[in-house]
């Protein structure tokens, strides 16, 4: 049986967790409230930002130039699509 503590992520406490995806989303203007519209344009650069992210990272322990190629293509098209939003 594992242990309650484990099960909730090694002891965080589910009070800090809101707070963490909170200060992940960034700081919004006072008053800012975003249209639905604004708000999809904004998860999507988030998405894409995270996916950039994952990318170098594995090219950063990537040997196969196939593979390394291909992330390299993946991550110009998100670029370019990041650069659209």
């Amino acid at each position: 049986m594992i242990p309650d503590v484990m099960a909730r992520g090694w002891g965080r406490s589910e009070e800090d967790q809101p707070g963490d995806r909170e200060h992940a989303r960034g700081p919004l203007p006072v008053g800012f409230s975003p249209s639905s519209e604004e708000k999809e344009r904004l998860r999507a650069r988030r998405a894409i930002q995270l996916s950039l992210a994952r990318i170098e990272e594995q090219l950063g322990k990537i040997r196969s130039p196939d593979r390394r190629k291909a992330l390299e293509e993946a991550r110009e098209d998100l670029r370019r699509r990041l650069a659209e939003l």
